[in-house]
């Protein structure tokens, strides 16, 4: 029975990649691979070991690519488990998104990885959420808020101390709101007055 190994080049301190076993299909009848998703680690010993993490079956309708992108997430995920939105391989393969959660949803519920639930405050780990896959080509915002320019402007007005010097001027604290709104929006969105209004509301 021969063994071909799939690795990718990561550099985590611990590394998945499939092994697949050529066997015959219990199902099918057709001799095909059987994965198993290992894990190469080193222990305290600086020694290099593996562990199978879990048996993923016969996975016929995946290519090395998505086999690749599978596991290369996936050892992306379980090495940042306080971090599952950020540094993530993105893919936009609906197949290896849909095996990734399954097989980390796995991993996490047959305690195959560490989640560090005590790093996040005891909160329930990935498993014990409800994740879904999200198009981001598919997201509209609407009724959008800004705020970093007029941030800015306001930031300007205080260092130049607009304010205290309209108080100086007799102006009440209304009026002087008033002035540092027409400022803003004159330096951000420089309208006509009617414009202008629409986009302060």
């Amino acid at each position: 029975m021969g063994v071909l190994t799939i690795r990718i080049a990561c550099a985590y301190f611990a590394v998945m990649y499939f092994k697949v076993s050529m066997r015959t299909n219990p199902a099918t009848g057709i001799y095909s691979g059987y994965y198993r998703l290992v894990e190469s680690y080193r222990n305290e010993d600086d020694r290099i070991l593996h562990r199978t993490i879990l048996n993923a079956g016969y996975l016929d309708e995946l290519n090395t690519d998505q086999l690749n992108q599978i596991q290369k997430i996936l050892t992306t995920k379980a090495n940042n488990p306080d971090q599952p939105l950020f540094d993530i391989p993105y893919t936009s393969d609906a197949v290896v998104i849909r095996y990734v959660d399954e097989f980390y949803n796995r991993m996490v519920a047959e305690k195959r990885i560490d989640v560090h639930a005590e790093k996040r405050g005891n909160k329930p780990s990935c498993g014990d959420k409800d994740i879904q896959s999200i198009d981001i080509n598919s997201i509209r915002n609407k009724d959008v808020r800004e705020v970093g320019s007029e941030w800015l402007t306001y930031q300007a007005m205080e260092q130049l101390k607009i304010a205290r010097f309209l108080e100086h001027q007799g102006w009440n604290q209304q009026d002087i709101k008033l002035a540092q709104s027409h400022i803003v929006s004159r330096a951000v969105y420089p309208a006509s007055e009617l414009a202008t209004t629409h986009w302060i509301k």
